[in-house]
């Protein structure tokens, strides 16, 4: 397997004159494995799948005086049912089956749910054409295939999936009746379309053996077109005569010499299976037996990509600037991806950089070299995007393939800003009663965590949703979990305000009542407060952002990608987790705003903790990252397209 792949993938991507989509847009194109959708190839009805020309003709219309009509009695002639085809097997009605059965034999898809063409994606030439993959490869140092069986296509694939196989259980007892009862002649002379149907099993083997020739080497090919040779197959089973445990016993030996020894076990237990199913003449355990060794190949075509992945990492990575620079100009040369509105966006934040400048005195204007306020000005761009109240429609176009990363960017920050609009009330608090916090770094500490493990609630090991939480669409800004679990959160701050005010431990209404009103007024509305830490969190995260991309402009994307698996220089060194510094003075005696659910109040200049200062920071390396990649494809292509004659003058790197 040579390298060539690369010319050969993007050749193919030139190719392709499709909008361009990134995963899980919708009617875009897709795939089965690592987030992605592929539109199976039976589901001929979209209207997508339909000749844009076929779509605009007009409907038949009638010569003048021949339509025909109720009054002159003419009728519609009877729709006839198709003939079964020669392979068509006839459904005994001894059998009995139920109406559920016999629908699921009639409409269950024709194909296998693993096939030949659905693990093409996880060959090397689709592989180093994944442009998203290549891009994840560059922020994800354990990236992997995997199925995709989350959300409503998930559940839509495994619907697909257990109906297959339950056609196919009945298949196979259909068969089985028929070699026992030697094919009952008057009752195949009886059949029509309406008791017969199309086997699945011919395909299931021809399936079988496309995958398994692609997983083993050229020698061993004989060997699975002997064994698997589909035609005598079907006569034997039409004969009753088929040895399923014998060919499962031959297909466990193959895949166990070419399998990982940990999917062993797997081989062993589909031999199990097919066997209780023999010899207990049971259909459902000899299917049970086939849905594990089409898992066994799916796993051992998973396992050679994700090896193919850690092999060819290092050229993913160092290849990602030429390569998207190649591809996007393919598509806009040929007017495929429009871009000018993502340089009418990088204009205007430029624009509004050096008005921002211009405002500011000198002791705290921008301190960056000229020949990095393009870069700057990017970053400002996309920063103004992150830290807005209402989530923006879009990112612009140029970000299409980092946009879930920017919208976990986003979330990540927002629940930093709500998090230190949330210590700003429970310490407004505290000191409208007069009480000083005497562990106020503990106590700030605590309750970042326990707030936090409040948000948790409903979301998964990777912070996602829950499904069934958020149905009505994502919330970026992070505001629909906190307002669902605004009564704990609420709660979980008048708990630390009775401890600090030394309040009985039972928390009355009269404490948690002014708590929950500011919290919602505050969440819900872009109040003053939202303003104030919006304006500081916006400065600590450009100022992060820009001091980590100076580090990353004369490194390689290897090197910047090897680079963020260095902890921060502060010393919290845990897991990323959204906390939010002080706001009020800790030793003042008033509160620096009102409680009540509407008041805007301002907050007073505080010191930053630890904690949220190694946020920020890995935050700024997450965005400097990403802004450095961004503009080393972009800047020569469109944002700085007007200047490229004096590049050379430019300390900015565009490579």
């Amino acid at each position: 397997m040579d390298l060539q792949g690369t010319k050969e993938a993007r050749t193919q991507e030139e190719g392709a004159d499709g909008p361009l989509d990134a995963y899980g847009a919708g009617g875009g194109r897709s795939n089965d494995y690592h987030k992605n959708e592929r539109r199976d190839s039976h589901s001929h009805d979209n209207p997508s799948n339909v000749h844009p020309l076929r779509r605009r003709q007009s409907p038949f219309t009638y010569p003048p005086g021949t339509r025909p009509s109720a009054a002159s009695g003419s009728t519609a002639p009877p729709r006839r049912e198709p003939s079964p085809s020669p392979q068509a097997v006839v459904i005994p009605e001894a059998l009995g089956l139920s109406s559920r059965d016999q629908r699921i034999l009639f409409k269950a898809r024709r194909n296998p749910p693993v096939t030949k063409k659905t693990l093409s994606e996880l060959d090397l030439p689709c592989i180093m054409s994944n442009i998203n993959l290549r891009m994840d490869a560059n922020f994800d140092r354990d990236l992997h295939f995997k199925p995709d069986l989350d959300g409503e296509k998930g559940k839509r694939k495994r619907k697909e999936a257990t109906d297959y196989w339950g056609s196919m259980a009945t298949e196979i007892g259909i068969y089985a009746y028929h070699a026992a009862t030697s094919g009952d002649a008057e009752d195949q002379a009886q059949g029509t379309s309406q008791r017969t149907f199309e086997p699945r099993l011919p395909t299931m083997f021809e399936t079988l053996q496309e995958v398994i020739k692609t997983l083993v080497p050229e020698r061993d090919h004989p060997s699975v077109m002997q064994n698997l040779e589909v035609p005598l197959l079907m006569q034997q089973i039409r004969k009753g005569v088929l040895d399923m445990v014998a060919l499962a016993t031959w297909m466990a030996a193959l895949l166990k010499t070419h399998c990982a020894p940990m999917r062993d076990e797997w081989a062993d237990r589909m031999v199990e299976q097919i066997t209780e199913g023999s010899q207990s003449q049971d259909p459902k355990e000899i299917v049970n037996g086939l849905q594990t060794l089409f898992a066994i190949l799916e796993a051992m075509k998973l396992d050679v990509a994700n090896h193919q992945i850690r092999t060819f990492r290092v050229l993913l990575i160092e290849d990602t600037v030429p390569f998207l620079q190649e591809y996007f100009e393919g598509k806009i040369s040929r007017g495929n991806f429009h871009v000018e509105s993502a340089r009418l966006w990088y204009l205007a934040a430029r624009d509004r950089a050096q008005e921002e400048d211009e405002q500011r005195s000198p002791t705290t204007a921008s301190q960056s070299d000229d020949g990095l306020k393009p870069l700057e000005a990017l970053f400002r761009g996309i920063a103004d995007q992150l830290l807005q109240f209402t989530p923006p429609d879009e990112f612009p176009e140029t970000f299409l393939f980092d946009s879930d990363r920017l919208w976990q960017l986003r979330s990540t920050i927002q629940n930093l800003i709500n998090l230190e609009i949330a210590w700003y009330i429970f310490e407004s608090y505290v000191h409208k009663r007069s009480r000083y916090l005497s562990a106020r770094v503990e106590t700030y500490s605590t309750f970042c965590t326990r707030i936090w493990s409040l948000m948790e609630d409903g979301m998964d090991a990777e912070g996602q949703p829950i499904s069934g939480i958020d149905e009505d669409g994502p919330e970026y800004r992070g505001g629909a979990r906190w307002i669902q679990n605004m009564r704990s959160i609420a709660l979980e701050i008048a708990r630390f305000a009775c401890a600090a005010c030394c309040l009985d431990s039972v928390v009355a209404d009269e404490v948690i009542t002014p708590i929950e009103a500011a919290l919602e007024w505050h969440l819900s509305n872009e109040t003053d407060l939202f303003h104030y830490f919006q304006n500081a969190m916006r400065e600590k995260i450009l100022t992060a952002t820009l001091s980590s991309a100076c580090k990353y402009l004369p490194l390689s994307p290897l090197a910047i990608c090897e680079s963020q698996r260095t902890t921060p220089s502060a010393t919290n060194t845990g897991p990323l987790i959204p906390a939010a510094s002080s706001n009020s003075n800790s030793n003042s005696n008033t509160s620096s705003s009102t409680i009540s659910g509407t008041g805007n109040g301002t907050a007073t200049t505080s010191q930053s903790s630890a904690p949220q200062q190694y946020d920020i920071e890995r935050i700024g390396m997450r965005l400097a990252h990403l802004g450095i990649l961004h503009w080393r494809v972009w800047a020569p292509l469109l944002y700085m397209r007007d200047k490229i004659a004096d590049m050379d003058s430019e300390p900015v790197a565009f490579v």
